[in-house]
């Protein structure tokens, strides 16, 4: 049980946290280390303010760079989250001013996850936008095996539930206001002890009348942990990648046709101290898609590099970064993303 209370509050899940410590106390009033382990879960019910800065780049010339924070609000039926934000994208030799209010609401039940996120984007010189995000996760063995659906409406196909701040990819998008929706599903399952697959498909629609499916099948073998730990993991596989859209596109990337196959290797380690991921991705076969430029199909498969680190400098305040990147000598998408922030509780 007091394994399960310090695994919420890595969680960030300070009433389930606080639940299970007062029942140990219950069964044993001075157990120092529940007594201790309360006392955190009453700090981390605090609300807490993040700040955060963010940069973007990609091989169109467009970059962003923005800045902002807001408070976060604990309550037993999860986390409310409101973050402003301010900034300039810059693309195709324009600078446009780029003001966001972001709504986020990180839920869970037993073993539900369930998160929302709603975008409001102000653009004074281009069409502002209403973006938005979900996704249900089922853990039917938590750490292990989950099922998830997911959807929203987005204004590039890479954001998500982990990268909700990235820019759209070039100027011709913004002024257009092509916008994403998508619905998809993810899986992981077990087969056997020592390899997950991990299945994913979704589809896009675009406003300009394009759609996009892309479908990928992950085997991964779990090198690490071995016998009875948790911690720390680290998996070696391989990846296939079908992405097809019904046209190439000249202004953001729209494969027609493409198939990869690539080499995968993530490691993940969680203390009670910091948290660090690292998941990388790299591409043994070439060139694929149909298609002729400036409206290509085809393109080179790219290496992909995601990280994140956690650190908690006392008890009251934790620093954090994430780093996302993509690279291909030929012609493909390649961007890069980092945000860097601190979550301080008063």
């Amino acid at each position: 049980m007091l394994g399960g209370a310090e695994y919420m509050l890595i969680l960030d899940r300070p009433f389930a946290a606080e639940k299970l410590f007062n029942g140990v106390l219950a069964m044993d009033p001075k157990n120092a280390h529940a007594r201790d382990g309360l006392r955190r879960a009453k700090l981390a019910k605090r609300t807490s303010w993040i700040f955060l800065a963010h940069t973007f780049g990609n091989h169109y010339g467009t970059e962003l760079e923005a800045y902002g924070g807001g408070p976060s609000l604990y309550t037993p039926q999860g986390k409310f989250t409101f973050w402003v934000g301010d900034g300039f994208f810059r693309s195709g030799g324009a600078t446009l001013r780029k003001v966001t209010l972001n709504w986020f609401w990180d839920t869970y039940y037993k073993n539900f996850d369930g998160y929302a996120y709603i975008n409001r984007t102000f653009y004074p010189d281009a069409p502002d936008r209403t973006l938005y995000d979900f996704k249900g996760t089922w853990n039917r063995r938590p750490g292990r095996e989950y099922y998830s659906v997911f959807g929203g409406q987005h204004d590039s196909f890479l954001q998500n539930d982990v990268t909700q701040f990235f820019a759209p990819e070039s100027l011709g998008m913004v002024e257009q206001k092509i916008l994403i929706h998508n619905i998809g599903a993810e899986a992981q399952i077990p087969l056997g002890k020592p390899i997950d697959f991990i299945p994913y498909y979704s589809e896009y629609y675009y406003t300009d009348n394009n759609q996009r499916h892309i479908a990928q099948g992950k085997l991964m073998y779990r090198v690490l942990p071995r016998g009875e730990a948790k911690m720390p993991i680290f998996r070696i596989g391989a990846m296939y990648l079908s992405d097809s859209c019904k046209f190439g596109s000249g202004i953001y990337n729209c494969p027609v046709n493409f198939h990869s196959v690539s080499v995968n290797s993530d490691f993940v380690i969680v203390t009670g101290k910091y948290r660090f991921g690292v998941f990388a991705q790299y591409p043994i076969t070439g060139t694929s898609g149909d298609g002729q430029f400036p409206f290509n199909g085809r393109f080179d498969p790219a290496e992909t590099l995601y990280s994140f680190v956690n650190y908690k400098v006392r008890e009251s305040q934790e620093v954090w970064l994430k780093f996302l990147g993509a690279h291909s000598a030929g012609f493909s998408p390649s961007a890069f993303d980092v945000v860097v922030g601190t979550t301080v509780r008063f």
